[in-house]
C-alpha cells in the first residue's frame, strides 16, 4: 500500500454513514466563528490577569498617598499642641492672668481668661501614631489627628482672645483714671503743659506714655501744692510777727504811760531824832500815777548810831554831821545829803 502511495498525493476521505460524524480533514478551513471566540477568551484571561495586578497597584498606592496624608496629620497635630503648650506658659498670657479685678474695667474678663486657661491644660492629650496595612484605619485615624490639630489651634486663638480681653479691659481702666486725673487736675499744676501731654496719650490709647504723662502731672500737682503751702506759711510767719510788731508799739513807755510821770523826792530822807539818831523817811513821787508808771524802789535802812552818839567810843560816825542834816539816800554805805 505504502508503495501505491506518492509523496502529496491526496487521501481519499472514506465515506461514512448517514447521521456519523466525521473527522475534519487536515487541510479544511475552521468556521468563521469560532475564531472570534477563541480571540475573546484569551483577551478575557488577558485582561484577568491584567485586572488583578492593577488592583494591587492602585491599592498599593491607596495605602501609600493615605499613610502620607495619615503623617502630614500627625506632624501638624504635634505643631499645633507644642504652640498650644508655648502659649499658655508665655509672659502674655502668665501676665494676663494675674491681673487683679481692681485693674480692670471689666472684672468678668478675668474669670474668663482663668477658666479658658484651666481648660487647655486639659485638653493637652496624646497624640496618636498613624496605624498601618489597613486603609479604612488610617483613614479614621487621619481623621481623629485632624480634630486635635484643629482643637489644638482653636484653643491657642480662645486663650489669646481672652488675654486681649483682659488686656483691653485693663487700659480702659487706666484710660478712665487717667481721664478723671486730667479733669480735676485743671488749675492745680504747676506747669500745664503736662496735661496737654496727658490728654494726648489718652487719645493714643498707649498705656505706657499715659503712664508717663499721669505721673508727671501728679508731680506738677505736688510741686504747687508744696509751693503754696510754703507761700502760706510765710504769710502766716509774716501775720505773727506783724501782730508781735504792733503789740511792741502799743506797749508804750514811762513818759507815755502815765498822766504826770515821775518827778522826783520831795521832803523824806534821814532826819535827826531828838535822841542824836536818825529816822529814815522814804521819798514818795508826787502827782501820782493814774496809768501806771514809776515806783521807787524802797532803800535798806541804815544802820542806826547808838542812842549814846559817839561819846566814849572814839570813833567818828558817817552820820554825825554835828547838826540838823537831812539825807536823800545811801551812796554805798554812805549817806547821801540832799
Amino acid at each position: 500500500m505504502e508503495e501505491n502511495l506518492e509523496k502529496n498525493q491526496p487521501v481519499e476521505a472514506v465515506p461514512l454513514p448517514d447521521g456519523v460524524a466525521g473527522l475534519t480533514p487536515p487541510d479544511r478551513k475552521r468556521p468563521k466563528w469560532l475564531v472570534p471566540l477563541i480571540a475573546g477568551g484569551t483577551a478575557v484571561v488577558v485582561l484577568a490577569a491584567v485586572g488583578t495586578g492593577g488592583y494591587l497597584y492602585w491599592n498599593h498606592n491607596q495605602l501609600t498617598a493615605a499613610s502620607e496624608e495619615c503623617a502630614t496629620s500627625y506632624d501638624k497635630a504635634v505643631k499645633a499642641q507644642k504652640k498650644l503648650t508655648e502659649y499658655l506658659e508665655s509672659d502674655a498670657v502668665k501676665t494676663a492672668i494675674t491681673v487683679k479685678d481692681s485693674e480692670v474695667k471689666d472684672a468678668k474678663t478675668v474669670a474668663v481668661l482663668t477658666s479658658t486657661v484651666k481648660t487647655a491644660e486639659k485638653t493637652k492629650t496624646t497624640i496618636p501614631e498613624c496605624p498601618s496595612g489597613n486603609l479604612t484605619d488610617i483613614r479614621a485615624m487621619t481623621k481623629e489627628i485632624d480634630g486635635l490639630a484643629t482643637a489644638y489651634s482653636r484653643t491657642v486663638s480662645e486663650v489669646a482672645d481672652r488675654a486681649d480681653a483682659v488686656n483691653g479691659s485693663k487700659l480702659d481702666k487706666i484710660v478712665a483714671d487717667a481721664t478723671k486725673i486730667l479733669n480735676d487736675s485743671k488749675g492745680r499744676v504747676e506747669d500745664d503743659k503736662t496735661r496737654t501731654v496727658l490728654e494726648h496719650a489718652i487719645k493714643s490709647r498707649d498705656g505706657k506714655a499715659i503712664s508717663d504723662a499721669v505721673k508727671a502731672v501728679n508731680d506738677s500737682i505736688k510741686a504747687k501744692s508744696d509751693a503754696d503751702a510754703k507761700a502760706e506759711a510765710e504769710k502766716e510767719g509774716q501775720a505773727a510777727e506783724n501782730t508781735v510788731q504792733a503789740q511792741a508799739d502799743n506797749s508804750g513807755s514811762y513818759m507815755g504811760g502815765t498822766t504826770g510821770g515821775y518827778t522826783g523826792y520831795t521832803g523824806g530822807g534821814y532826819t535827826q531824832s531828838q535822841g542824836g539818831g536818825y529816822t529814815y523817811t522814804p521819798q514818795q513821787p508826787t502827782g501820782g500815777s493814774t496809768g501806771g508808771g514809776y515806783t521807787p524802789t524802797p532803800q535798806p535802812t541804815p544802820q542806826q548810831p547808838s542812842q549814846g552818839g559817839n561819846s566814849g567810843s572814839g570813833v567818828s560816825s558817817p552820820w554825825d554831821t554835828g547838826g540838823d542834816v537831812s539825807f536823800c539816800g545811801v551812796l554805798g554805805s554812805d549817806p547821801v545829803p540832799c
